[in-house]
């Protein structure tokens, strides 16, 4: 939006896409995720916004054109709250012409990429081949 080119590629670990936390899928993993619930994560929010209203683009980035976007590695676990607003953007953004490389960690949590578990480490290899290029095998 601000006239500069997409980035080459992004990467997004279990996204926090709309704040609003209004997605009714999100009732259906909450008793399933172990670390976040939506009482938690509106008072985050409230603190992380500021001014800004719930509905702005910058707050909750889901409620925006995704036309324009440069490609994006997305990693989701199902048992995270943040996973049902994780596809609504894969959807979107590939509606919306962008190439999208979905990395969905069945009965994984937020943010598995980051934890020291075998898919974690598995996940930090496909982030470092789809940052810098490689071949699975390559070093």
């Amino acid at each position: 939006d601000r006239g500069v080119p997409p980035l080459g590629r992004t990467v997004l670990i279990a996204p926090a896409l709309d704040l609003r936390l209004t997605n009714p899928e999100i009732a259906l993993v909450e008793p399933h995720d172990p670390w976040l619930a939506r009482p938690g994560v509106h008072v985050a929010a409230a603190l992380w916004r500021g001014e800004l209203p719930l509905e702005d683009p910058l707050v909750s980035p889901l409620l925006t054109d995704h036309a324009g976007l440069g490609p994006l590695t997305v990693f989701s676990g199902t048992r995270d709250i943040t996973h049902p607003d994780t596809c609504l953007l894969v959807e979107r953004a590939r509606a919306a012409g962008v190439e999208v490389d979905l990395h969905e960690g069945a009965g994984l949590v937020h943010v598995y990429p980051l934890l020291p578990v075998p898919e974690g480490r598995a996940a930090r290899a496909v982030i470092v081949r789809s940052l810098t290029g490689q071949k699975a095998g390559q070093q």
